[in-house]
């Protein structure tokens, strides 16, 4: 495991010797969000925490020269799932304590700021773009979430991505496994195997197929391409949420493995390292997530 700097127990003298070009930070980001019967309400965070960890590792190597220093976990976030239990903040307000964050940082003369983040709630999406894009005009700050282009590649069946990881729609954290399924519980078996309730009995919460090819076609036959899928996705999220018999979790947990939660996790450090290597060779950042170009919709109310 590699070393890192923890933000709060530094003094100011301490912060001011480090390198502003060479030094990057790393935070956590997802909201407490009830996970089905078997996983606990912050799962998404514990998972961010594992990534962040691996991003440290990888990035550690590749640039020994760099220091990484971790915030701590910010349990916040858009779009949680709306039942008792969940804890969401409005899409703007995340979006304001994320600019602060760049803000202060960028102050300071720091350059980094990578996200570990594993929610996948619209609002909390475009939330992170619209700050990423305003820290980057404002400041010429990299707030970086690689999670956006992930959950798109999981969303849209991307062909590489799922080959990587050797998984197939519905166990891959798409539409038909969104919520606390198979992709989610096999993640936190690499995790916090010993947070895990007994999903071996945890049934399948699977979309009626005929509500949801309705729901897609509906939606989708609105637009082409990516913007169809983007849209076959809200009308499938969509008509998750509002289903009046909803369970808190949707897939099969059963299917779950931790080889699969390692497959996945090692995928998506490859995202993630991609975006972070493009990040520090200077690249300008563009991480938009699904449904970017339905922005507005941040502002609406949870």
């Amino acid at each position: 495991m590699s070393a890192f700097l923890e933000y709060q127990r530094l003094t100011l003298p301490q912060l001011n010797e480090l390198d502003r070009s060479s030094t990057i930070f790393f935070i956590s980001v997802s909201p407490i969000e009830v996970h089905g019967p078997h996983l606990p309400t912050g799962t998404d965070v514990i998972v961010s925490l594992e990534l962040q960890q691996r991003y440290i590792d990888e990035l550690s190597q590749r640039h020994p020269e760099m220091t990484m220093v971790t915030l701590p976990p910010l349990y916040a976030g858009s779009d949680a799932l709306p039942v008792k239990g969940s804890l969401s903040v409005p899409a703007v307000a995340l979006r304001s304590v994320l600019l602060a964050y760049a803000k202060g940082l960028a102050a300071q003369g720091f350059k980094y700021l990578f996200i570990a983040d594993n929610h996948g709630g619209p609002r909390h999406q475009l939330a992170f773009e619209s700050a990423a894009r305003k820290a980057w005009k404002k400041h010429r700050f990299y707030m970086i979430n690689p999670f956006l282009i992930e959950f798109r590649m999981m969303c849209h069946h991307d062909a590489d991505f799922l080959s990587e990881t050797g998984l197939k729609p519905g166990t891959c954290g798409d539409d038909a496994d969104a919520h606390a399924g198979t992709n989610e519980t096999s993640l936190m078996l690499v995790a916090a195997p010993e947070a895990v309730g007994n999903y071996q009995e945890t049934a399948p919460s699977l979309p009626p197929k005929a509500k949801l090819r309705l729901a897609s076609g509906m939606v989708g036959s609105l637009g082409d391409g990516k913007v169809r899928r983007d849209l076959e996705h809200l009308g499938a999220t969509l008509g998750w949420v509002s289903n009046p018999d909803m369970l808190p979790y949707m897939g099969d947990p059963q299917k779950a493995s931790a080889e699969a939660g390692e497959a996945m996790l090692k995928a998506r450090v490859n995202v993630a390292l991609s975006l972070f290597e493009k990040a520090l060779a200077g690249e300008k950042p563009d991480t938009a997530p699904m449904l970017w170009w339905l922005r507005p919709m941040m502002r609406l109310p949870e």
